[in-house]
């Protein structure tokens, strides 16, 4: 019995294996939002030139749905300007996204998710305090250019309330054009 279990054991992890994918990504965008305060004070709207860069792994669960995760580095980099004081940010997050995806047909897929990032840098944060983390909707809509290339407008929105000082350099949301490379080998299918 214990020979026949770890042989279903293997075989379900050679099946599910099978049925998943990587992925490495690359976004390029722009990140917005409207209102901000510091300080007590209105301040004009935050705007960045964004840079998403990661790894995804998609498990198929049926015929038109799947689930994507992956590793991403966020870069943002800002020029504002607060009254006198004119600066450049740059900021550098690591985001965990999670997506639902379904397959509308062989050339469009759609992607629905949330992520969670790091708000402040790794050294400074506190776990006593609730502004660590970072919680954003994601969208993703996929055209499928052939079997290893992708291409994608993938969309964030913050869904967390956090203070401004935060999203002076990464702003709440934002709006991406991307490719997407898809790793290992392409199975090709049998022509009738």
């Amino acid at each position: 019995m214990k020979k026949i279990s770890l042989l279903l054991f293997l075989m379900s992890t050679m099946f599910t294996f099978s049925q998943s994918e990587f992925q490495v990504e690359v976004d390029l965008g722009y990140a917005f939002q409207t209102d901000m305060m510091l300080n007590n004070e209105n301040l004009e709207p935050a705007n960045a030139f964004g840079i998403r860069l990661g790894v995804n792994y998609l498990k198929t669960l049926n015929e038109k749905l799947y689930l994507e995760t992956g590793l991403y580095g966020k870069y943002n980099r800002a020029n504002r300007e607060i009254e006198t004081l004119e600066f450049t940010s740059n900021s550098l997050k690591i985001q965990l996204p999670l997506y639902l995806g379904y397959k509308i047909d062989d050339t469009w897929r759609l992607n629905v998710g949330a992520s969670i990032e790091n708000n402040k840098d790794f050294d400074e944060i506190d776990f006593k305090r609730e502004d660590n983390l970072r919680y954003d909707l994601l969208t993703k809509l996929i055209y499928v250019y052939n079997q290893k290339l992708q291409f994608s407008f993938y969309t964030n929105w913050m869904l967390n309330s956090t203070p401004d000082v935060y999203t002076v350099s990464s702003p709440r949301n934002g709006m991406y054009l991307g490719v997407i490379y898809k790793l290992g080998k392409v199975t090709k299918t049998k022509k009738d």
